[in-house]
């Protein structure tokens, strides 16, 4: 019975999900962690099967926007991400790293649960003028990452994601940091507004000139191997090509 074990599920994707599941990865001498391994449907890549990392801790409080629109294409934290942030990381990892399709569709509606935002995620509803979707090697966490990435025997899938301040969810929750941080996914019937995941555990939206937290979510190329590691935070997997 693995019903209380933190382990790899599948779930929209091969995903680590609990509270402390071995998923630690060295990354630009840095740990991250592997939120799972996803098809073509999350990055577009056709017939490749792509492992998808964030860094373990926030590189700092910035604005999703600085000019509080909900446009990732045009961001200050995308353009901040893609260009300064990727460049400051060393050559062995930059070279592991694949610029891939970021699903842009977003959606409005506070009951929505980790099923309904990963379809919305990949969907078409966006305020009007904006992208469905952007080409880039770094992005941020999905509404539906954070929300798969607690055991469903804790935190039931029928659960809204606005309600993930409820006991077994936020605190069963490896992706949980403790503080707000962006994710990618905007407010679909808002020109400002941005989904996040709140201090309080639950996803709520907020203006995108706010500072929060944010961690950089990236995938690996395909033929990215492990070398050595047990994926503990002191035994981190090692990789390479």
């Amino acid at each position: 019975d693995d019903s209380e074990t933190t382990g790899v599920y599948n779930e929209n994707g091969y995903r680590y999900e609990g509270i402390n599941p071995n998923n630690y990865v060295n990354f630009n001498n840095e740990l991250w962690r592997i939120i799972g391994v996803f098809n073509s449907d999350t990055h577009g890549k056709t017939g490749e099967n792509l492992v998808k990392i964030i860094r373990n801790d926030s590189i700092g409080n910035y604005a999703w926007d600085s000019g509080n629109v909900n446009n990732w294409n045009t961001s200050s934290l995308k353009t901040y991400l893609n260009n300064d942030y990727y460049n400051g990381l060393n050559q062995s990892s930059k070279n592991l790293i694949v610029s891939v399709t970021w699903k842009l569709g977003g959606y409005s509606d506070t009951s929505t649960t980790a099923n309904m935002a990963y379809t919305a995620e990949r969907g078409a509803t966006v305020y009007s003028g904006r992208p469905t979707e952007t080409s880039s090697y770094i992005g941020l966490m999905y509404p539906s990452d954070y929300g798969y990435a607690v055991l469903s025997s804790t935190c039931q899938r029928t659960k809204a994601l606005y309600d993930y301040d409820s006991s077994g969810c936020y605190n069963q929750n490896w992706l949980y940091k403790g503080a707000t941080e962006w994710t990618l996914t905007p407010n679909s019937s808002s020109s400002n507004s941005v989904w996040s995941v709140d201090s309080s555990g639950d996803v709520l939206n907020y203006n995108a000139y706010n500072g929060f937290v944010a961690r950089p979510s990236l995938y690996l190329k395909s033929n990215t191997i492990k070398i050595s590691g047990e994926g503990t935070s002191t035994n981190p997997y090692i990789i390479g090509e």
